[in-house]
């Protein structure tokens, strides 16, 4: 229940009221009775001890007369008489040696030592008595001496009662005014209280909303003024009340307005939204259907060209060919950057972050990068700082992109000078994240504050004019501020026209856990002799050397070097080519060779005039020196390994690499077994993770080459079992093949301890690079031996494009070698009757799992024989397998049957063709023309 304020602020002030005028009188009171009890119950105490002495000296007198007179009889009846008096509790005689003998009323109640035997009247004081004891004396011849002692208890107990009745006297009196002081002060407010009352009931009636209501005012009332004063201010709220209400109205109309104008304009905004929101998906999907359009040819012309480029071919023809590959890789990267942008646009590109080493990164980037450096004379360098770590979590792609962007851009806008690419730890926190900076300077022609605000700007570029030097799409630098976000950093820049620029952006990362240990090549101090006439270039090689245990004797003119080997001894001596001909350098390395190793820094533009063999104890190390490219070459040095550059490819002598091929479907292992072998390389096969961790165990391998999905334990599991046999400090080169890798799996793959991965089908030129990149040896990728033809050679004429194989594909993956082609092919087909007896065995009883590695294995024996029907049916299926766990699905369904129906179709294809002439299958059907 509520209680009204009305109601609350009345009885506040009655409490008040009653407070102020009783609060004075009850203090008062207290007083004034505290004070009269204390008065009176001294008053008690002391007519009791007066009346005590007097009545015992009284008696004392008596009883010493009787005492003299020997009437015992008389004490006692002096000591009974005694008795009657209410204070007077017992009476006790002693003789002169302190024995009673004689007693009245009950037992004394209080005890006096009398050992002392007192001459005077003495009184002792108990809880609740008063013991008088006084001597009796008789006069002999004009002496006195004590007879005895009288001793007289005397009771509180009267003198109590009289206390509790002025106590009660007293409290009836101060109640008596108190309630005469309570009824004035009731009387009192009722009449201050009740025009109160009266008054705020009218304010109540006047806050519902009539204010039009005025108090009643009385002259002869206590709250007169007061009343006027409210009717006074109600007045004058009313006539603000009036005006308010006027302006209110005339607001609202002009409200009004404004919403209908804002109303108007939001429909117009929202359909203008929509537009611009359905102009932007109909850009995106216009990039990405044109960059998948362009993309599909060019892939073609990339590929045919580089085919092409591997035959023998007239100069002319090599370098036009060579031209069409850089232009089309050009229009490649552009389309690159094109379909990123519409991708971060729509944000749906996401990194992939995996373990990846900074060292090689930055090496990879210059290395790209070098023929266009050296092509301008420019000085292109590294700098890594000591306190960055190697390997961090981050996705190498995209941080390979932006350096690339930035030192291109560099490079683009320097025409003398250097390009220096540097590395630091910024900041790390508790948590062990750190923010790592890069920063890429050069010295080229910087620009101005205003062409600043135009970086970073899609389609934008800082000179915008028709004379500009540079092209390009504008796209670069907006790509890789999009990436440094992603990656939680920032880009900016710092540039002043005429004094070169430098770009610099952050990322955020952590170190990774599980370091690769790699031993420097020497234990043992080396000492170098380095000339290096470009200051950066010398200062970023002795900082590399450096870090490899090596003490450096930095020079920068070439005069210096003789009068440095005449006094000194050293390790190994490091000469830069300079502007020179390497013909000339080399000439001068083996003069000084002949005492100690000299390793030749050559340029880029170098490449045609290196001899096929090198002078002895000369090596030669391309520029910009690279850490990871460094340490190989002073390991080398160190092994007693010469370098020996042969231009011809076929020439070139090789180290032989053990390599082991993990893969249970035979095609596969055959394809990948002859094209390893006509590399020169020795090749061990396993059709299972189990046959391969025992090979493993009792050979020694230099690169695996590992399949994903496998029956009973699939390669990654494999693969944790090979690592958890390696030792420490060593790593195995493990490299995935799969025919069919979504996002998330190509994650999975390199987090699981793989290095690498290939999408089957794998070409020659793409396996002999991944072996060449992991083993760190050059790899001859000569063309596959066996009856091959060249392109054009095939019988005239042309196959229906309905027909299940395509024959100048599986030649065409089969490394030209039409009897290999023809080998894996018929080994696929053998194998459908069990495939599809499994598949559909497995597609009755809802086996997931099965039915899945079952698909991909089929699929991968696909990839190599140039059947495009069933591929793409494989694909198709494994990737709804790979998205869905239930097999009744009418999508996975569907699929089923068009693959079961795919087979068939190339089974009757085989069969139909299988009688032909030398049991060949293709050689009286004229090839499959390739769709672009």
């Amino acid at each position: 229940m509520t209680t009204h304020p009305k109601n609350n602020t009345t009885l506040a002030v009655k409490q008040r009221i009653l407070l102020m005028a009783l609060l004075p009188g009850i203090i008062i009171s207290l007083i004034m009775g505290s004070l009269y009890l204390w008065t009176r119950f001294s008053e008690l105490e002391h007519q009791l001890l007066e009346k005590a002495q007097s009545n015992s000296a009284r008696l004392s007198t008596f009883i010493d007369f009787a005492l003299t007179e020997s009437d015992l009889q008389q004490v006692q009846e002096l000591s009974s008489l005694a008795l009657e008096d209410r204070d007077v509790r017992a009476i006790s005689l002693l003789d002169e040696h302190g024995r009673e003998i004689i007693h009245a009323g009950p037992k004394l109640s209080v005890a006096e030592d009398l050992q002392k035997f007192p001459t005077v009247q003495t009184l002792v004081s108990g809880d609740e008595s008063l013991l008088i004891t006084s001597p009796l004396y008789r006069l002999e011849s004009n002496n006195s001496r004590i007879i005895g002692w009288l001793r007289v208890e005397y009771s509180y107990a009267p003198t109590s009662l009289k206390k509790y009745r002025s106590l009660v006297f007293s409290a009836l009196l101060v109640l008596l005014g108190l309630g005469a002081g309570t009824l004035f002060c009731l009387k009192l407010g009722h009449s201050i209280l009740h025009p109160l009352e009266q008054m705020m009931n009218r304010l109540a009636a006047i806050s519902s909303g009539n204010i039009h209501q005025r108090l009643d005012t009385t002259p002869t009332s206590l709250l007169y003024e007061l009343e006027s004063t409210i009717n006074t201010m109600l007045d004058s709220v009313e006539q603000a009340s009036d005006a308010m209400r006027k302006s209110v109205e005339q607001t609202t109309e002009e409200l009004q307005e404004t919403l209908e104008t804002i109303e108007i304009q939001n429909v117009e905004l929202d359909l203008a939204r929509k537009e611009a929101l359905e102009a932007s998906r109909s850009k995106s999907e216009f990039l990405a259907n044109m960059s998948h359009e362009i993309r599909t040819p060019l892939n073609g012309i990339i590929g045919y060209t580089s085919l092409m480029l591997e035959g023998e071919l007239k100069p002319q023809q090599r370098e036009y060919l060579t031209t069409i590959e850089k232009s089309a890789q050009g229009l490649m990267s552009m389309l690159n950057d094109i379909l990123d942008f519409s991708r971060l646009e729509a944000g749906k590109l996401e990194l992939d972050n995996s373990r990846l080493n900074l060292h090689s990164v930055i090496d990879d980037v210059l290395s790209i990068m070098a023929p266009a450096a050296c092509h301008k004379s420019l000085e292109l360098v590294s700098f890594i700082y000591n306190d960055t770590p190697a390997d961090i979590m981050g996705d190498r792609q995209r941080l390979s992109q932006i350096l690339i962007n930035l030192v291109s851009n560099a490079i683009k806008f320097t025409n003398h000078g250097s390009v220096a690419v540097r590395v630091m730890l910024e900041h790390k926190d508790d948590n062990g994240v750190m923010t790592l900076k890069f920063t890429v300077t050069d010295t080229g022609t910087g620009m101005t504050p205003g062409q600043h605000s135009k970086l970073f700007k899609a389609f934008s570029q800082a000179d915008s004019s028709r004379s500009r030097k540079a092209g390009g799409t504008g796209l670069g630098l907006a790509i890789s501020k999009s990436l440094v976000e992603q990656m939680h950093g920032e880009i900016g820049l710092d540039s002043d026209l005429g004094r070169g620029s430098s770009f610099w952006f952050t990322i955020r990362s952590h170190a990774t856990d599980n370091k690769t240990v790699k031993p420097t090549p020497s234990a043992s101090k080396r000492s170098v002799l380095l000339y290096e006439p470009l200051e950066l270039s010398r200062l970023a090689i002795t900082h590399q050397l450096e870090r490899l245990n090596c003490v450096v004797v930095p020079l920068g003119h070439r005069q210096d070097v003789a009068r440095h080997l005449k006094s000194n001894r050293f390790d190994l001596i490091i000469l830069s080519q300079e502007d020179r001909s390497l013909t000339t350098v080399l000439t001068e390395a083996a003069e000084l060779s002949q005492n100690t190793p000299v390793m030749v820094l050559t340029t880029t533009s170098s490449t045609d005039e290196h001899p096929n063999v090198l002078p002895d104890k000369v090596s030669t190390l391309s520029k910009p020196v690279g850490q990871q490219r460094l340490l190989d070459a002073l390991a080398n040095i160190d092994s007693g390994k010469e370098f020996r550059h042969n231009l011809n490819r076929q020439n070139t002598p090789q180290t032989k690499q053990s390599i082991l091929v993990v893969d249970d479907n035979p095609v596969n292992v055959k394809l990948l077994k002859t094209m390893l072998t006509n590399m020169g390389q020795s090749v061990k096969t396993a059709n299972s993770g189990f046959e391969a961790i025992e090979l493993c165990q009792s050979a020694l391998f230099d690169l695996v080459l590992m399949d994903v999905q496998m029956p009973g334990m699939d390669g990654i599991e494999t693969t944790r079992q090979i690592r958890a046999m390696e030792h420490t400090g060593s790593s195995l080169p493990i490299i995935a093949v799969t025919a069919h890798a979504l996002p998330d799996e190509k994650k999975l793959i390199l987090q699981s301890g793989l290095n690498d991965y290939m999408t089957k089908p794998v070409n020659a030129r793409q396996l002999a690079n991944m072996v060449s990149h992991w083993t760190s040896q050059p790899v001859q990728n000569n063309p596959i031996s066996g009856e091959s033809r060249p392109a054009g050679s095939q019988a005239n004429g042309s196959a229906s494009r309905n027909d299940p194989v395509d024959r100048e594909r599986s030649i065409q993956l089969a490394g030209g070698n039409e009897a290999l082609a023809d080998e894996m092919l018929d080994m696929l087909v053998k194998g459908l009757d069990n495939d599809l007896e499994t598949l559909q065995r497995h597609a009755r009883h809802d086996y997931h799992k099965g039915l899945l590695e079952r698909v991909h294995r089929l699929h991968g024996s696909c990839r190599y024989c140039g059947v495009p029907e069933l591929e793409e049916s494989c694909y198709q299926l494994e990737s709804l397998l790979k998205k869905n766990e239930q097999i009744d699905t009418s999508d996975i369904q569907g699929q089923l049957k068009r693959l079961f129906s795919a087979i068939q179709r190339l089974q009757h294809w085989y069969h139909k063709n299988s009688d032909l002439e030398n049991n060949n299958i293709y050689s009286s059907l004229p090839l499959q023309a390739v769709d672009s």
